[in-house]
């Protein structure tokens, strides 16, 4: 893996852990991970950074309410709120005008919210198996990672991942430590808190743009969903790209809901080609 920076950036009222690849090499793209237990910028994005950082300003960062950034216990007007605006902030701090978006999961709703509000401020849009539509309801994968901490194992933590690909062989032997080491950042009295808070029915407010907000959507945005996905099923960017205008979807075969982890050549290949405009 090339050079990676990393460091604690202030965003308005918090603080944000940016790990930075290829500063220089192009336009700046932030990297928004999802929702999991232990979820880091680092665990979704990591493997895609080599290939990505070539020709594009890296900014994968840990989410306010996740891994080393803030914790706050305040999530009045909703966690997705909160994450948009510290997201701005964090911009801002880095003098940063407009940056491409790529979201999984929560991180895709964040997206989402993030170019309804401030769509000035954002190029172009890739959500993966994207959060927050108005189409579906929680499926029991999900319902096992929002209510993770009833049992907070090893083995349920091994479960949950396997529900993220379709087959868990990819991980070979690595999988018992990959598990090991998101159960250990999961486990985190800060981090337990803020999985509990936003995932209260305060915390979840605001997470889901509404239709009107995504039909005036301009920015280009791409849905990329795994075919298989049993996280957040593939109606749900079918329900999306049906209401944003300059929407588009791609569908991966024999890949669940880590497409960027799972299909990384795929997905790497389809996100150059999309920010500099051959897709």
């Amino acid at each position: 893996m090339g050079t990676i920076s990393t460091s604690e950036v202030k965003a308005g009222e918090h603080i944000i852990r940016l790990n930075r690849a290829g500063e220089g090499n192009g336009e700046p793209v932030l990297f928004l991970h999802g929702s999991g237990p232990g979820a880091t910028g680092m665990s979704n994005f990591s493997g895609n950074l080599d290939a990505l950082a070539e020709k594009h300003d890296c900014l994968v960062i840990d989410q306010v309410g996740w891994g080393d950034s803030s914790h706050p216990e305040d999530v009045s007007g909703g966690r997705a709120r909160q994450i948009v605006t510290a997201n701005l902030a964090l911009l801002d701090e880095l003098g940063i005008e407009k940056a491409h978006l790529v979201g999984n999961s929560l991180g895709g709703a964040v997206a989402l919210n993030m170019v309804a509000r401030a769509p000035e401020r954002v190029g172009k849009v890739i959500a993966m198996g994207s959060a927050g539509s108005g189409s579906g309801s929680l499926t029991a994968e999900l319902m096992k990672l929002i209510t993770f901490y009833a049992d907070p194992s090893i083995e349920s933590m091994k479960e949950l991942i396997s529900y993220m690909v379709v087959n868990t062989e990819l991980f070979g032997e690595r999988l018992d430590e990959i598990a090991a080491e998101r159960l250990k950042m999961a486990l985190r009295p800060e981090v337990r808190r803020s999985h509990e808070l936003t995932f209260s029915p305060a915390g979840t407010a605001g997470m889901t743009v509404p239709e009107t907000a995504l039909r005036r959507i301009t920015n280009d945005v791409l849905f990329i969903h795994g075919r298989e996905d049993p996280v957040v099923k593939l109606e749900n960017s079918e329900w999306f790209v049906r209401k944003v205008p300059n929407a588009r979807l791609f569908v991966v075969p024999g890949c669940a809901h880590w497409v960027q982890i799972e299909a990384s050549d795929t997905f790497n290949s389809l996100t150059s080609a999309f920010l500099s405009g051959t897709f």
